[in-house]
């Protein structure tokens, strides 16, 4: 994501010290949700890709979920004992990817990312954010 996208504004100034850390990613994570439900073209991006995913924040103590059903995302804090897929990652790392300095493909490689489930399911992991950052680009007239 380029330095003009706001969640990377937001995270530039967040150390992985921060006690804030988790508030913060908690409201970037809900404002993601609010605008993939409130936007028609990204509701529709989300019809295929039903599942829960689950996602551990290793060093931060920050485990959510997140769950597409018919077109619509919802999100939670905690962990879902029905989910089939997980990820995990440190603090560092969601950063780092936040704030587009490395791909999860990449980190995923060098061991910086472990996962649990299928294949496929971590495809659409991923794609669910790239669907989030190509809409952002997009609106902020980002190529």
């Amino acid at each position: 994501m380029n330095a003009q996208n706001p969640i990377s504004s937001i995270l530039e100034h967040l150390d992985i010290e921060s006690p804030k850390f988790a508030n913060v990613l908690d409201k970037i994570i809900k404002a993601v949700v609010k605008i993939m439900n409130n936007t028609e073209e990204l509701k529709e991006e989300l019809i295929g890709f039903d599942d829960i995913y689950q996602t551990y924040v290793t060093d931060a103590d920050f485990n959510y979920w997140l769950e597409v059903s018919n077109g619509n995302l919802q999100y939670k804090k905690g962990i879902n004992p029905k989910a089939l897929f997980a990820i995990k990652f440190n603090k560092d790392i969601i950063i780092q990817i936040l704030k587009n300095e490395v791909s999860g493909t990449d980190a995923f490689m060098k061991g910086n990312i472990n996962v649990e489930g299928s294949f496929s399911q971590g495809l659409r992991y991923i794609k669910l954010f790239r669907i989030f950052e190509k809409y952002l680009r997009k609106k902020n007239g980002i190529k």
